[in-house]
């Protein structure tokens, strides 16, 4: 009977994998951020138009930061969390790549570029 999951070692995919993510992807997320700082005027940021009203944008803001730092920093842990198999590889860079975008999917949305 054959496998269905290749369970060579990959240890080398395993420890990179999480590590590239952990400093790529707030790396890319700042570079938006910045360009995303230029092209906008100063000002609150486009998320705060409807709780401007109640001085409510520091919350608002800290609140969607909140919620795209954790949903990125599960998806990290769970990098660690698959196994170092070699069939077990697209997972994890898939995974390392899904966190990637909703971390640089932050500034898009405070920025509202959509």
């Amino acid at each position: 009977m054959e496998r269905l999951v290749d369970r060579h070692r990959d240890l080398a995919g395993w420890l990179v994998t999480p590590l590239l993510t952990l400093v790529a992807a707030p790396v890319l997320a700042g570079l938006v951020g910045v360009l995303g700082s230029l092209v906008d005027h100063n000002g609150p940021p486009a998320l705060c138009k409807e709780a401007i009203a109640e001085n409510m944008c520091e919350e608002t803001s800290l609140r969607v930061i909140g919620v795209h730092v954790a949903l990125s920093g599960a998806m990290w842990l769970l990098l660690w969390v698959i196994p170092w198999w070699r069939g077990l590889r697209t997972v994890r860079v898939l995974l390392a790549v899904a966190a990637t975008v909703v971390l640089v999917l932050l500034p898009v949305r405070m920025f509202n570029w959509s």
